[in-house]
């Protein structure tokens, strides 16, 4: 819990959604991975990512912000792309 006493929001673990993506088939050999700390405040959590080939330069990166309940579940995700190629 937050000092507070609203549940601190995590971010599921790096990775988990791509593994069970579709996008993994589209971009076979990337890698989605964490590109900084998380930040939370009250129910919400923002954090950045990098999606491209394993040891080199990312063609995407972008970040993620989550809206919690009062449960700390996840109950709302926006997404946004900061670099994407072409």
């Amino acid at each position: 819990m937050g000092g507070s006493g609203v549940p601190r929001p995590t971010p599921p673990p790096a990775g988990h959604w791509w593994t069970s993506c579709s996008l993994q088939e589209q971009f076979p050999g990337f890698v989605h991975r964490p590109a900084g700390p998380v930040d939370a405040h009250h129910d919400q959590v923002r954090f950045t990512w990098h999606l491209g080939p394993e040891g080199a330069e990312p063609p995407v990166t972008g970040f993620d912000v989550a809206v919690t309940d009062g449960d700390g579940r996840i109950r709302t995700v926006l997404g946004f792309l900061d670099r994407v190629p072409g």
